[in-house]
């Protein structure tokens, strides 16, 4: 039967997301758009994505804008990971990078027109959204449950006018559409919640904010629980619902991890009083923390009123205010900005939604990779919909299983089709919340495909224009961890000494000469004792390196006990197998038998050995495969918060015109605070012993050709000695140094690890080998060294290189820049 593979995963379920792709100046589509969303659930946090010719006036010199329009645009995508788009005009989804979305597969598109985002089916005289699930069963459940019965206490709601010169009515409180096919939403929001109609002023503001009352807007958040990562920050966003720049940024603030109250700033007069009480009431000692700081609040201007406006409005608000109990903000958090590979800040990422969670157990199958499992569905959705996309169900598997699954993947952000991951005839689009799957009806099964990790990581490599294959050592790699149960059975390889004894035992060929001259000389396996493999043992129980008995070693199949004894005819010494071994035997070199000597036995079972078998037979240390497997047992040991990672044994390269090898490549996440990040992708030279140098000038230029095809990727450069040599250094220091070079974002260009045996052998984890050296690596034996690639590979580079940490070095060029006068002539 073939086998069986479990993954643990939390399954959620939350609202599509539903971005519009405008002009950041086209007020009918942002007004078209909000109304819409108020029609679903979840709309509330559905992104406007501005699309850009050139940046607009009150958006430049800002903060973290330095980057061109169309990286900004894909900063707000990378930011929200939306589901579904719909376009305000024809090409802003090809203008925003995303024309992977334009394909249509087995269930349908995910991008759509604008005014197709609420459609007329045939024979109906009403509409119904194609994206998303329709707020009318959210009505429907409520006033089933609740309303439908008289209450002591009804829920009050409000109903605002809209204002036709300005958006506020539709940024702060929700406004249903005016179209006759969709004034069905408004009319039973009225006949269920019997709001109260107020026009869009100062008192509006005060029922919603103040006293609590239900909005359209509100009401799409119906049973939708935000995730937040750290505490709540009270946010107060001053703007002017006039500019649409503005009703932008306050719509896109509802996804952030903070709370955030909207302020139109003609309001403001009217409502300082308000806001003086809500700042008070928020300036509360925080809980349980023994220094006595406080909750504070914040005050953010937008970015449409000037740095003079802003400070007048400040001073107005002041009064008998606490001095800390508001911080005064006058720029947007760049949300667009790329992230870095440091560690994540709360703004780097959106609240993130479920409506419902439970735990899953996916069962594998090997053969072809598939996997059912129950999925989620709103409890008050009606059991079928117009829409194909109705809400979504993410997938987020457990880091701890084994080396069989490669759930480790790049993100398809820009480009849905772009994965391994398949479900429901469909791509599965991959982002931060893990694997998310869109999904039409309730009470079904879906199925999802999950990849080896070896197929995980050349997808990732082919994204690169980088075709990849297993090479031999990724074979007979490969073969090693299938014996030694996986990555983490590697440690019974991690020892000089038990690798020597492994490499004497291999069998070996010696080539001499060159062309037609050339020989070649087999060298036949040899056997050890058995008392020899006992000391070995015993040797490292002793030192504690990850053995227990003999049984670690023969059970895996790494070594097969035998029993030796001489031919008489040639003088050969044989090994026979147990199976083999009889009263008459024959000899392996001259294929004549004879009788096993039984009478002339050595003493103390010394006919007794072991010999190595399977791919610890290869000689050369396996084919290179010890050091490469060590170097990926010392990278996956890095952070002791379980970094998921999948890996690919040696894999060669092809890619424009160049062929290469790279003994390992791993796609890594950088995990911080249970966040995801896109994985990074790390490259590895590997070599094994040698008096030498290991490291050639060739290795370096087939390195720098791989860095300079994938920017970002990390490099790794391992040698088993405890030490690189001097001839070594010189060629890896110029190499380092190039990857050193800021990358537009202002980071490592590629970051170079550099490893030796202290790393690869390392008994318990790299702090406490690193501080038991002493010297230079004791200055690094803080966990903080180890907590990202980045970090470790400034850490290992300042160790054997001398460097300086790279951010330090930046900083001492601008400074030197800085430094530089005009030379001035005469006077």
């Amino acid at each position: 039967m073939p086998a069986m593979h479990d993954l643990s995963a939390t399954l959620k379920l939350r609202p599509v997301r539903i971005a519009l792709l405008t002009r950041p100046n086209d007020l009918r589509s942002i007004r078209k758009f909000m109304r819409f969303s108020v029609c679903l659930w979840g709309g509330a946090y559905n992104p406007i994505i501005p699309v850009m010719k050139s940046l607009p006036s009150v958006w430049r010199n800002h903060h973290g804008l330095k980057a061109n329009t169309r990286d900004i645009t894909r900063g707000y995508i990378r930011y929200f990971e939306p589901d579904a788009y719909v376009e305000a005009e024809e090409g802003l989804l090809e203008a925003a990078g995303l024309e992977g979305f334009r394909r249509k597969h087995v269930i349908g598109t995910r991008v759509l027109p604008l005014s197709g985002l609420m459609a007329k089916q045939h024979n109906r005289d009403w509409a119904e959204p194609s994206f998303g699930l329709t707020i009318f069963d959210a009505m429907r459940d409520i006033y089933t449950k609740e309303l439908q019965f008289e209450t002591k206490q009804p829920r009050p709601a409000s109903l605002v006018k809209p204002d036709s010169k300005s958006l506020v009515t539709e940024a702060v409180f929700g406004c249903y559409p005016g179209d006759k096919l969709l004034e069905y939403f408004q009319a039973n929001y009225q006949t269920i919640f019997k709001p109260k109609e107020i026009p869009a002023s100062p008192d509006a503001w005060r029922s919603a904010f103040r006293m609590g009352h239900l909005t359209p807007l509100r009401f799409t958040r119906y049973k939708i629980e935000a995730e937040a990562e750290w505490n709540d920050i009270l946010t107060l966003f001053v703007f002017d619902p006039a500019s649409t720049l503005d009703c932008i940024d306050i719509w896109n603030m509802r996804s952030e991890q903070r709370s955030v109250l909207p302020v139109p700033v003609d309001w403001w007069a009217d409502l300082l009083p308000d806001i003086r009480a809500l700042l008070k009431l928020e300036h509360r000692p925080i809980k349980g923390n023994l220094h006595g700081l406080m909750h504070d609040s914040i005050i953010e201007f937008a970015r449409s009123i000037s740095e003079d406006r802003a400070n007048e409005l400040t001073k107005e608000i002041v009064g008998d205010l606490p001095k800390e109990a508001a911080i005064f903000k006058l720029w947007r958090t760049p949300v667009w900005r790329a992230p870095t590979k440091q560690q994540h800040s709360r703004d780097e990422v959106p609240l993130a939604l479920k409506s419902a969670e439970k735990y899953i157990t996916l069962s594998v199958d090997e053969m072809s990779r598939a996997a059912t499992f129950e999925t989620l569905a709103p409890e008050f959705a009606y059991k079928c919909g117009f829409g194909k996309l109705r809400w979504i169900n993410t997938v987020q598997p457990s880091h701890f299983h084994g080396d069989h699954l490669g759930t480790t993947l790049p993100f398809n952000t820009f480009d849905p089709y772009s994965t391994m991951i398949q479900g429901f005839g469909e791509s599965v689009l991959i982002g931060r919340e893990g694997w998310s799957i869109g999904l039409q009806y309730k009470d079904i099964n879906a199925r999802l495909t999950i990849p080896s990790p070896e197929s995980a990581v050349i997808s990732a490599l082919k994204r690169f224009g980088i075709e990849a294959r297993l090479s031999e050592p990724g074979h007979i790699a490969k073969q090693i961890l299938g014996h030694i149960d996986g990555l983490r059975g590697m440690r019974l390889l991690a020892d000089a000494r038990t690798l020597e004894t492994l490499n004497t035992m291999a069998g070996g060929i010696r080539r001499k000469g060159v062309g037609d001259d050339e020989t070649e000389e087999l060298f036949d396996r040899r056997s050890k004792p058995v008392r020899e493999w006992h000391a070995l043992v015993e040797r490292r129980k002793q030192q504690d390196l990850g053995v227990l008995s003999l049984n670690d070693f023969t059970s895996r199949n790494i070594i097969r006990l035998g029993l030796q004894s001489r031919c008489p005819n040639c003088a050969n010494l044989n090994w026979h197998t147990l199976t083999a071994v009889d009263y008459d035997v024959t000899c392996e070199r001259c294929q004549r038998s004879y009788p096993f000597p039984q009478s002339s036995l050595q003493k103390n079972n010394g006919n007794w050995s072991f010999r190595v078998v399977g791919p610890f037979a290869v000689p050369d240390y396996a084919r290179g495969s010890y050091g490469a497997l060590l170097a990926l047992r010392a990278i996956s040991n890095l952070n002791v918060g379980h970094s998921p990672m999948v890996y690919s044994t040696a894999l060669s390269l092809s890619f424009d015109g160049v062929e290469a090898e790279a003994d390992f490549v791993a796609l890594r996440s950088p995990e911080s605070h249970g966040l995801q990040s896109d994985p990074e992708l790390i490259i590895c030279e590997a070599k094994s012993f040698g008096a030498g140098p290991l490291i050639t000038q060739k290795d370096i230029a087939k390195l720098r050709t791989i860095a300079r095809k994938i920017e970002g990727s990390t490099i790794v450069i391992s040698v088993l000695r405890n030490h690189f040599v001097d001839a070594e250094l010189k060629l890896i220091e110029p190499f380092v140094r190039w990857c050193r070079r800021p990358t537009a974002n202002g980071e490592m260009h590629n970051p170079v690890i550099l490893l030796t045996g202290h790393e690869a052998f390392c008994r318990i984890n790299i702090d406490h080998t690193w501080k038991e050296l002493g010297g230079e690596h004791a200055k690094f034996a803080a966990f903080e060294h180890r907590d990202s690639l980045m970090a470790f590979a400034e850490a290992t580079q300042s160790i054997h290189l001398g460097l300086k940490s790279y951010h330090a070095e930046l900083r001492e060029k601008r400074e030197a820049k800085r430094a530089v006068k005009p030379n001035i002539v005469g006077e």
